[in-house]
Formats: structure tokens, C-alpha cells, sequence
């Protein structure tokens, strides 16, 4: 490394507050700040501002001057320069979902591992991020240019905390978010959420289906989905289950209950980004119910045509008919996320991660038409638009020779099919905080951080704040 000195100084900087920065982590990850009902003075629930507030305090603690945002963002400078480099991270988080070992926001320190929600997803990051900030002010006091930590509470919904913010202030020149993974995400696919129905008349025939439940949230592949069927012997049931089960390899039961038959789909949740690996327990159901021996009628054809357009399996979109490539970014994903079907009608959702050429329209034009002609109304789009930040720029460039001098590893700018907090913001990249191989259980059970991944992110990120605010 060209200065040696000065990583002997940051090292020993971390050395010594490794403790605390583990224990400020701790008290993030112990508030719910699942965006919640709007209440006044905290637009998006009492969760977010209360993440905000323990973040403000754990600055001011610290001698930073905080400046909050109507409690959707809140702000921290290094010192009185101009901000040459910002970071951005979040607190808000998903919600906990099930199959947790220990209580999701009781943070716990196993292995030299946080766990708990947000440990990862970015209440860890976030952290590395505010004691960056306070070992580069100890380390170097006299930068010539300044560094704003800004930290959102409303990544996880849409980003219009940091919409807000940049509607009164512009973000500094360059930024980079600890949202992501290392080395470098300079590429992010476009998304489309597609929100579709189905109506029916009641209709009293036996045998029928009566209610399916899938997942809630299009981001997050189903880890679990019920059904209840009338008029159908258990027996005839279990052996299907028992069929479907062993081709998908993880487990369906059914109960008989008071009218009918209780089918319960385990699969495994994951991000929608790579929603291949999960094993989406919504799919699998259909796939069981389009198998019964039902007599034919709308509701029924309405689940085997979701069956035949999101097969068990296909994570690219070919059955739907939309289904693209490209060298830079990747494969199109899909996520079949949310279904709810009563005895009168469905509404479902499905997650879409795209790849330039797929952002123009074209995925959703494709979409529209599979589903239109199944019988489904389209009645909601939420677009996010492709996003590129070329890779030989001085600000990526300095990012990478970080990475390479702190790890060793070759330096590259890599593609994603998650929406990271820069998503937005022209020429910015993510920089960490996932190391390769390293699968930190994002938006699933047992999250978790490693501790020392995390110091080492805080000293490359103390690296950045004094390589880019350093006099030219």
C-alpha cells in the first residue's frame, strides 16, 4: 500500500473502537424499523424515526452536529468543508418474517457474528459508515473537503425519504452505499412490480378451492403458502402432496379441518434479485392445485393459467414470455411474489429484475399481454429505471485500488439484481458491504454480519473519505 503510516494509524484506530462500534450496531438492530402507519412528525411509522433518533443520538455522542429531515432522513458532516464524498446508508429494515433461531431484534453476537435484522441490511454498514466519519476526523483533521453521512429510513419502500431530501439539498459529487456487495455495483437492473386481478361469482360446487395465501411482499421469494380445499378426501390429497413434495424437495402437509383440507407449502425464501435461490412455496402450490381433480370453473381456471405463466421453477420469465439477456447485466429474474384468492377473486403481484434492453417497456408489454389474455386485469405498474455508472471514472477507480490495497482481491464492477440506494443517484456505485462468497442472509431468517468484514469495511471506507476529500 502506498501509505503504509497511515493504515498502521487506522488499523490501530479500529483496534481500539471495535468494541463500541459493535455495540452501537446492537442498539440500531434493536428497533423494529419496519416502515409502519404514517403518524405525526414520522411519515413513515414510529419504527423508522425511532432508528433515526438512536442514530442521531449515537453521532451527537460522538461531537456531530446531526440535522434531521422531518424524520426521514438525518445528516452528519465531517467538518465545515464542502462535501466532496457522501455516503448513504439506511435503518429501516424488512420485516422479520419467520424461522428465526434467536428473537430477530434481540441482537446477539455468535462466532464472531451479529445477528439479528438489519445486522447486514444496513444497520451494520450504517455503523461502518458513522465511525468512517469519526476516524477520519481523529485521523486527519485537516482535510481540505468535507464528507456528509446521510442515513434514510425508507430504503426498503421506495426510496422517497432520500427523494424528500433531494428536493432541498443536492447530494455531494460523488456517493457511494454500503448497500450491496464488494467490489463494486456500478450496474443496477431496471424493476418492475406488475400488480394483476381476477373476479368471479361464488360458485357452491364441491369439490372447489377455497382459499390460497401466498407470500406479501413482491421482493421476497414465498417461504410459505396455504390452501383449503372442500370436498376432496385427505388421502387423495396427501398422496399429491407427498408427489410434489419430493420433486420440489422441500415439504407440503395437509390437515384435514372443518369443511375441508389444509395444504401447507414450506419453501425457502430469498431476494427477488435472485429469486432462483429460494424455492417459492406460492409455485409449488399451484402446481399441487392444478393437479387435483377439480371440475372445471373460473376459479380454478384462474389457477391453473398463474400455474401455467409462473411455473415452479422459472426464475427468467420464459413462460410469461419475457425473457432477456444481455452481457453487461445479465439474465431478466422473476419473482412470483404475492397471491391472495378468495371464493370471488385473486390479487397477485410479481417482482421483475431487468436488463437494459427489458427496462425500455419491453418486459412489461410482454407481461401485460400474457396476462390480459389469461383473463387477468393489469391494475398497478411500479417501474424503477435501469441504472449505469461507467466503470472508468477517477471516483470508481479510487473505490477499486481501495479494495485491491485492503484485501488483496482483484478489483471489478459487478451487475445486480437488487435496487441498492444509489439507484437513483447519477454516478453513484454501492461499495460493500457484502465480501464475496459471503451469503449474510439479506431480507431471510438469522441475517447476520461478521464482525471483522465490518471493521474492514469501516477502514476502507475511511480509506475513501481520505483519498477523496484529501486538497487535489
Amino acid at each position: 500500500m502506498k501509505n503504509n503510516a497511515q493504515r498502521q494509524e487506522i488499523d490501530a484506530w479500529f483496534e481500539k473502537e471495535a468494541p463500541r462500534l459493535v455495540e452501537d450496531v446492537k442498539k440500531l438492530i434493536a428497533i423494529k424499523s419496519v416502515r409502519g402507519e404514517p403518524v405525526p412528525g414520522m411519515p413513515y411509522g414510529e419504527g423508522p424515526a425511532a432508528a433515526l433518533n438512536a442514530a442521531a443520538a449515537v453521532l451527537s455522542s460522538y461531537g456531530f452536529t446531526v440535522h434531521n429531515f422531518e424524520n426521514r432522513v438525518i445528516t452528519a458532516d465531517l467538518n465545515d468543508r464542502e462535501p466532496a464524498l457522501g455516503i448513504l446508508a439506511h435503518l429501516d429494515v424488512v420485516a422479520a418474517g419467520e424461522g428465526w433461531t434467536t428473537d430477530p431484534f434481540t441482537p446477539s453476537v455468535r462466532d464472531g457474528k451479529i445477528f439479528g435484522r438489519g445486522a447486514a441490511d444496513d444497520k451494520g454498514p450504517a455503523v461502518a459508515a458513522l465511525f468512517a466519519l469519526r476516524a477520519a476526523r481523529d485521523l486527519a483533521p485537516a482535510l481540505a473537503k468535507g464528507c456528509r453521512l446521510i442515513l434514510g429510513s425508507a430504503e426498503e419502500t421506495g426510496h422517497d425519504d432520500l427523494a424528500h431530501y433531494r428536493r432541498q439539498y443536492n447530494l455531494p459529487p460523488n456517493v457511494f452505499t454500503p448497500d450491496a456487495s464488494y467490489p463494486i455495483v456500478n450496474t443496477e437492473k431496471g424493476r418492475l412490480v406488475l400488480s394483476f386481478s381476477a373476479a368471479w361469482d361464488r360458485d357452491e360446487n364441491l369439490p372447489r378451492v377455497v382459499s390460497v395465501t401466498g407470500g406479501t411482499t413482491p421482493n421476497i421469494v414465498p417461504h410459505k403458502a396455504e390452501a383449503v380445499v372442500f370436498g376432496l378426501p385427505l388421502d387423495t390429497v396427501t398422496a399429491l402432496c407427498a408427489d410434489i413434495s419430493n420433486r420440489i424437495g422441500a415439504p407440503i402437509t395437509a390437515e384435514q379441518q372443518p369443511g375441508g383440507v389444509c395444504i401447507t407449502v414450506h419453501g425457502k425464501a430469498a431476494h427477488a434479485m435472485a429469486p432462483e435461490e429460494g424455492t417459492n412455496a406460492q409455485t409449488a402450490l399451484l402446481w399441487l392445485l392444478s393437479a387435483l381433480p377439480l371440475p372445471d370453473s373460473l376459479s380454478f381456471t384462474s389457477i391453473k393459467a398463474l400455474n401455467r405463466l409462473f411455473p415452479h421453477g422459472d426464475t427468467r420469465g420464459e413462460s410469461l414470455g419475457i425473457a432477456a439477456s444481455d452481457a453487461l447485466s445479465g439474465p431478466l429474474t422473476l419473482n412470483f411474489g404475492c397471491l391472495a384468492l378468495d371464493e370471488t377473486g385473486l390479487c397477485a403481484n410479481f417482482d421483475c429484475r431487468m436488463p437494459e434492453e427489458a427496462s425500455g417497456g419491453a418486459a412489461e408489454n410482454g407481461a401485460r399481454c400474457a396476462l390480459e389474455k389469461a383473463g387477468f386485469a393489469v391494475t398497478d405498474a411500479v417501474r424503477t429505471a435501469y441504472h449505469h455508472t461507467p466503470s472508468d471514472g477517477a471516483f470508481v477507480k479510487t473505490l477499486l485500488r481501495i479494495y485491491e490495497d485492503y484485501t488483496g482481491n482483484k478489483g471489478a464492477c459487478l451487475a445486480f439484481g437488487g435496487s441498492t440506494y444509489v439507484h437513483d443517484v447519477d454516478g453513484g456505485v454501492a461499495f460493500g458491504c457484502a465480501f464475496p462468497g459471503v451469503d449474510n442472509r439479506l431480507h431471510a431468517h438469522d441475517e447476520f454480519v461478521d464482525i471483522d468484514d465490518l471493521i474492514q469495511s469501516a477502514k476502507m471506507f475511511t480509506q475513501a473519505i481520505l483519498d477523496l476529500c484529501k486538497a487535489p
